[in-house]
């Protein structure tokens, strides 16, 4: 029994990270898609790293689009989506294309209309937190 009530110590503040991030997926996923635009075949992923008890997390979604890749980027720029500290917009969004396929042209431009969007951040309070070490 006391190694399950350490085991709970232990594990409650990464539960409570993952929950926090969870929500943030979820608002991800209710935020309105920019026109022409749905979301890929795979789920949304999410990523936990740090140093030194800074905690980064990298949430990434793939995006099929009719629309011009910078058109998506500057849609999720703009977004002012909460991030798991309650701050609104306070990430860095990147996109990326997969190039590397069968069927892509020879002029270099990516054979499906396919976006993967990463949402880049830093959470607070995850001195607690083991995956920040």
């Amino acid at each position: 029994m006391p190694l399950l009530l350490l085991a709970a110590i232990v594990m409650a503040p990464v539960w409570i990270n993952d929950h926090r991030l969870a929500r943030m997926v979820d608002r991800i996923q209710e935020y309105p898609l920019p026109p022409g635009t749905d979301f890929g075949y795979f789920a949304l992923q999410v990523e936990v790293s740090g140093d030194s008890g800074d905690c980064w997390y990298t949430i990434r979604f793939e995006l099929s689009t009719d629309r011009p890749i910078q058109e998506v980027l500057n849609h999720y720029r703009q977004a002012k989506i909460e991030d798991p500290d309650g701050d609104l917009g306070d990430y860095e969004v990147v996109g990326w294309t997969p190039f590397d396929e069968p069927g892509t042209r020879v002029d270099g431009t990516s054979a499906t209309n396919s976006v993967i969007i990463d949402l880049d951040g830093m959470y607070d309070d995850t001195w607690t937190d083991m995956r920040c070490w």
